[in-house]
């Protein structure tokens, strides 16, 4: 029996596809390595600033070349960018399976997709635990030791300026990231249950299964506004340190509504009529 062969390279499917699972292996191995080297630096950077500042050591009297500090802060940042497209190549390339889906409308070519085998609960649930904790250490501590009068830096200096200038930029990241891990696992654990329960009521290319598909399963919308409530949500202690209770309730307020329809919109989700695992974009 003729070995069977690709129609445009003429070579063996097996050869093909061998080669291509070592270039997978191979993306898999080097994004999740350069996930995790940046995801350590990003954390190390922000608490070596923490401490450094905290103890009323300006950046600027560490590193000549950034008196301001403002470069120094933003690198954590940048890591957790960089972490964000390692992890992203390389979970996409170990638990991924990539393909092509149909035309969505006479103005699009196709999309693009990928049916990824989810990660377990229990790991979710670990990175969930991870991210509030991140949390807790970059700002509920700060906020703590402040009300305690155990922080160093003197009031209205560099130091004390970059310090908190530090917790709120990272309130805001480590907040935001709580939150998607949470809405996330939520939208994990009810979405094929309730897309099973619900199928028989899901027209396929009806506008409300088009609009589901496009907001949630193409985009995550959920998981952008859930984005958006954690970095409100993380934000809300810096009314301790303002001295403003009106902050403080504020953000909250806003960070929970904005959770609340996080929650609605993930718990919704299925009506898109797509299994979970797919992620799609288009081309």
């Amino acid at each position: 029996m003729a070995e069977e062969t690709d129609t445009i390279s003429h070579e063996p499917r097996a050869d093909r596809e061998e080669r291509a699972a070592k270039l997978r292996r191979g993306v898999a191995l080097v994004g999740n390595l350069i996930g995790a080297l940046a995801l350590l630096a990003a954390v190390a950077s922000v608490a070596a600033i923490l401490w450094f500042t905290s103890h009323d050591v300006s950046i600027g009297s560490v590193i000549d070349d950034d008196p301001a500090g403002t470069m120094t802060i933003a690198f954590p940042f940048l890591m957790v960018a960089l972490s964000m497209i390692g992890f992203f190549f390389g979970q996409f390339g170990a638990r991924g399976r990539w393909g092509t889906s149909e035309k969505t409308s006479v103005l699009q070519s196709g999309s693009f997709r990928v049916e990824l085998r989810p990660i377990s609960v229990g790991l979710h649930g670990l990175f969930l635990g991870l991210a509030v904790l991140a949390w807790a250490l970059f700002v509920l501590v700060p906020v703590a030791l402040e009300a305690a009068g155990t922080l160093s830096p003197a009031p209205g200096g560099s130091a004390a300026e970059q310090f908190w200038f530090t917790v709120v930029v990272y309130a805001v990241v480590t907040g935001a990231i709580a939150a998607v891990v949470a809405v996330s696992l939520l939208k994990k654990v009810t979405y094929n249950r309730s897309l099973e329960r619900g199928r028989s009521t899901i027209v396929d290319g009806s506008p409300s299964q088009v609009a589901w598909r496009r907001f949630s399963h193409v985009w995550r919308g959920e998981l952008m506004i859930a984005a958006a409530a954690g970095a409100a949500i993380g934000l809300s202690p810096i009314g301790f340190h303002l001295d403003s209770l009106a902050f403080g309730l504020a953000f909250a307020v806003a960070g929970a509504a904005l959770l609340a329809a996080s929650i609605a919109l993930a718990l919704n989700s299925w009506r898109s009529g797509l299994p979970v695992e797919r992620v799609e974009s288009y081309t």
